[in-house]
This record gives structure tokens, C-alpha cells and sequence, in this order.
């Protein structure tokens, strides 16, 4: 699958994963095979993998169910790294949510990378101009493993309406373009980097689909609430199929790449500086990837930075 100079080559990424389990591997705990996460840690794997010595360990991508397993996996010790959204990392850290009462210190970020919108992908067929046309509605948030149905109920309820007027369904993202179109769902919603194949297949396969907007008055109050939220509009250049004709206002949290304290900094080192002085290359592995820059993936403030990756900021000048 291509989309203008970049190619989609999910059997490429499974041949990364294909040792999944080995021992002697180091993993990252990403999505599902057909996500972005998936797509972006099997990018940083195929990079430093390039630069690794024969006395290095080799690094694999593993499938997960979202944001949240990849916390859990890194935490007990499944997983060597993670992406995750600023937002839920910040949240376990300080205790909160799904973490409530047990911070994880430990959780260390390695770089900032692209930032993920709050997408609702809706069948036009049902009428839904706005957040309040969803109650009564079915809505897919994503498997348990992801952050979908914690954040949606959270934007829901700022939309002054119940989580319990909307049937909210806990499938895998993967699944939704094939739910809506036997009209199981009238919704899914989703925090993703675009272009994403999940948006871009489901439009191009039925007919009056489109993102809903986000109304500016919510935005509003969702930027008061959290400074890591940011104002974003989702480009629908790559999805011709879609009803919406300009950009759909929403917004949106940065992807973080961690591990925890415990991490060798070796590794990390290693993986940072592999990444960032072949950053051109990395960015050219999918299309969500190609706006980096340096100086963003390395400005990290509201969490600690692993020692490693610090060292390789300094060192690039990127850092006091």
C-alpha cells in the first residue's frame, strides 16, 4: 500500500516481530499490526537496528492492545519500551485513573514523537452533526487495552452527556471498519497520528462516512483542563473518500516513546542515537512521521527523562 513516496508495508513489520519472544531481544510494546504505534516502534526497531553492533541485542516490535497494556507491559517487565499518549503516561505517574493511588515512578520518557488527534469517524447516514447527536449511538472505543474508553467517557461528560446514554463498545480498532459497515457501530473513536489506514480504508469502502468535528467551545475547556492537550485540525488530504472537505478541527496529545529508571543507558542511548542521526530515514517510514524534528522529540517537560536519552540530547546540543 502507497501514499505518495511513503509505502505501507505491514508484512515488512510482521518480519521485524517475527521473534517475538526471543530472550534475547528487546521489545517494544506498540498496537495492534495495523496501527500507528505499530508502524512507528517497528520504525524504531528497523533503524537501530541498522546501526546495533554483533555484541548488541536485537530490537523487536511487540503487538499490544494500546496505551495502556504498553504501561502495564513495561512496568512488569514484558517489555523493555512502550508508546503511549502523553496524557495516560501522565496520569500513571501521578497516580491517577487506572493507576489511582499507585504512581509509577519508575516510567521514564525516551523521545517525543508525532502528535495523535482525537478522531470520530462517524456514518453519515445516521445524522450525527455533534458530540450530543452520539447519545443513543454505538460507538466503538477500542479493545481494553487501549486509553479510548476512558478518554471518550471523559469527553462525553464535558459534552454534558452520560456515558450510559451512549453504547459504548470495547472492540479492537482493527475490527471497526468491518463493524460499521455491517452497521454494528454508527461510531468509532480513536486517538491516532494521520494519515491513518483505519480512516482512510473505512472511507474508501462505504459511502457517507466522515470525522465529526469538534465543537470550539469544548476544545476550549479541554485545552483549560490539561496542558498537554493542544488545538489540532486532522488534514484530510489522504482521504479523498471522506465527506469533509477541510480540515477537521479537534484535538490532540504527543506520542511518547519510555521505558523505566531500570533501563540500561546504554540502550537507550543507543536507540536515541540511531533514531535521531538517522532521522530523515525514520521519518520517511510512514507517513505520520514525516513533520519530526529534533528539537520537538527532545523537548520533554512534564516527565523525567531516562538518563540515556539525556546524554545523547547533550550531546547533540538538544539539551543543558
Amino acid at each position: 500500500m502507497s501514499v505518495g513516496k511513503f509505502t505501507w508495508s505491514v508484512s515488512t513489520f510482521f518480519i521485524l516481530a517475527g521473534n517475538l519472544f526471543a530472550e534475547d531481544s528487546i521489545k517494544i510494546s506498540s498496537g495492534n499490526t495495523v496501527g500507528t504505534y505499530y508502524a512507528t516502534s517497528s520504525a524504531v526497531a528497523k533503524i537501530s537496528n541498522k546501526d546495533r553492533s554483533d555484541t548488541e541485542k536485537n530490537i523487536i516490535t511487540m503487538p499490544s492492545g494500546g496505551s495502556l497494556d504498553n504501561i502495564n507491559n513495561v512496568v512488569q517487565g514484558k517489555s523493555n519500551f512502550g508508546l503511549v499518549q502523553a496524557e495516560t503516561i501522565d496520569n500513571a505517574i501521578k497516580g491517577k485513573g487506572k493507576w489511582e493511588g499507585k504512581p509509577q515512578k519508575k516510567l521514564k520518557a525516551v523521545l517525543k514523537l508525532y502528535t495523535e488527534d482525537l478522531t470520530i469517524v462517524v456514518d453519515g447516514d445516521q445524522d450525527i452533526e455533534s458530540i450530543a447527536d452520539l447519545k443513543g449511538k454505538r460507538v466503538n472505543v477500542g479493545g481494553s487495552g487501549s486509553s479510548g474508553k476512558m478518554n471518550f467517557r471523559k469527553i462525553l461528560l464535558m459534552a454534558g452527556i452520560q456515558p450510559s446514554d451512549v453504547t459504548l463498545i470495547e472492540k479492537p480498532q482493527s475490527n471497526s471498519q468491518d463493524l460499521m459497515k455491517k452497521g454494528d457501530i454508527d461510531a468509532y473513536v480513536f486517538t491516532v497520528g494521520h494519515p491513518a489506514i483505519a480512516v482512510r480504508d473505512t472511507s474508501a469502502n462505504q459511502e457517507n462516512i466522515k470525522i465529526l468535528e469538534l465543537d470550539q467551545a469544548l476544545i476550549e475547556v479541554l485545552l483549560k483542563q490539561n496542558s498537554l492537550i493542544k488545538s489540532r485540525s486532522i488534514p484530510i488530504d489522504y482521504y479523498p473518500d471522506l465527506e469533509n472537505k477541510v480540515a477537521v478541527p479537534t484535538v490532540g496529545v504527543h506520542t511518547i516513546l519510555f521505558t523505566t529508571a531500570d533501563e540500561s543507558d546504554e540502550t537507550v542511548y543507543r536507540i536515541v542515537k540511531s533514531v535521531m542521526k538517522n532521522l530523515d530515514l525514520f521519518k520517511r517510514q510512514h507517513p505520520t512521521l514525516q513533520n519530526l524534528d529534533a528539537k520537538t522529540m527532545s523537548d520533554i517537560s512534564f516527565m523525567s527523562v531516562h538518563p540515556g536519552a539525556q546524554r545523547y540530547f547533550k550531546e547533540a546540543g538538544l539539551a543543558k
